[in-house]
């Protein structure tokens, strides 16, 4: 396996970690001819020289530009949920926060972050509560009876 390499942009003998991978091959990782620091003065000198209207374009086409891709990728990465166990969530609880009952809004996923597993859609000031209260429930028991003491 080859540890050193010739970079092509300032033509000294480096070690392969000086370079990043390009894809992986048959007989192991292909890196890039130029190593990282070459790269990236490459790749700016080239956005330096691109056509600004070329650029919008590019930037414009991208999906993650788009809220709806934002929403369904953040929902998968996050929760493992999909927009339609998203939306049936919603059509279940009636758009009502699963706490207090109010109209939403802005559906927050609910979830324990212990296991992971999703719980049900809140409203924000009720879902940020629980996260402050970090689900502590004598935490909770303990603001009950101190309000209770108030009234």
């Amino acid at each position: 396996m080859k540890t050193h390499k010739i970079c092509s942009g300032c033509g000294e003998n480096k070690t392969v970690e000086e370079y990043n991978i390009q894809r992986q091959g048959k007989k192991g990782p292909v890196y890039f001819g130029k190593c990282r620091l070459c790269l990236s003065a490459y790749s700016k000198k080239k956005y330096k020289e691109s056509d600004p209207e070329i650029l919008r374009q590019k930037r414009r086409k991208n999906p993650c530009n788009n809220t709806e891709w934002r929403k369904k990728h953040k929902l998968k990465k996050h929760y493992g949920l999909t927009l339609q166990d998203f939306f049936a969530m919603l059509l279940k609880q009636d758009n009502k926060c699963k706490i207090c009952k109010c109209e939403m809004k802005n559906p927050q996923v609910d979830h324990c972050h212990k296991t992971g597993k999703v719980r049900a859609l809140l409203c924000f000031p009720c879902n940020s509560s629980l996260g402050a209260l970090k689900e502590n429930t004598n935490t909770l028991y303990n603001m009950i009876s101190y309000i209770n003491d108030y009234i």
